[in-house]
């Protein structure tokens, strides 16, 4: 698999670099009779696990509801359930092909070589996530950021979880709860590691 993603990605870099420098954005998309293959979002994250659990830190935790903020530090037992939503369900090829679109571009702006996975049918009951994206710098091929979000519905409220990890640094689950004739309830929880940037 990690082979397959490697030529992939070396023969999108390949043709961005073959495009006129002055276009800002250089876009691929899977026509609809190809196989869709999955950047491996879930063993990459359990290697940032495997590597934070390794390190002699103490993870802050910050806890932001509707814009008032309070942290504490987490201990090392609470990392891996706090990281849980990250993990399910299991993004690769093997599980997310059939249901996901999927297309690629260098966006110059933010300099990062941008994967972007849609649903582009109607998911199973268990499957909440409706797209995810992961930002690679094009100079080192190395995974900057990866974005989730999941959308399900819950005692009559509209739920939308946009989940963002930061390579090496830090991690964030954004939960928004939508109930009728209500104002959006916004809760996030943020999990750093690293301190210094």
């Amino acid at each position: 698999m990690k082979n397959l993603f490697t030529i992939l990605l070396c023969g999108l870099i390949f043709f961005m670099a073959s495009c006129n420098s002055d276009e800002k954005i250089v876009s691929t998309a899977n026509s609809a009779d190809t196989t869709v293959s999955i950047f491996p979002v879930t063993d990459f994250l359990k290697g940032q696990l495997r590597e934070l659990d390794s390190m002699p830190v103490t993870v802050l935790r910050t806890i932001t509801v509707n814009g008032k903020t309070d942290s504490s530090w987490l201990k090392r037992e609470s990392i891996r359930p706090f990281a849980l939503p990250f993990l399910t369900p299991v993004i690769d090829s093997t599980s997310m092909s059939s249901f996901f679109s999927a297309k690629s571009f260098l966006d110059q702006t933010i300099n990062a070589f941008t994967l972007i996975y849609d649903a582009n049918t109607h998911l199973p009951d268990s499957v909440s996530l409706h797209h995810w994206s992961v930002y690679i710098d094009p100079q080192t091929s190395k995974v900057q950021r990866i974005y989730l979000v999941k959308e399900y519905e819950k005692d009559g409220a509209a739920i939308t979880k946009q989940l963002t990890w930061k390579v090496n640094e830090w991690c964030s689950i954004r939960t928004i709860t939508e109930k009728p004739g209500s104002s959006a309830d916004i809760h996030e929880e943020k999990m750093r590691w690293d301190f210094n940037n």
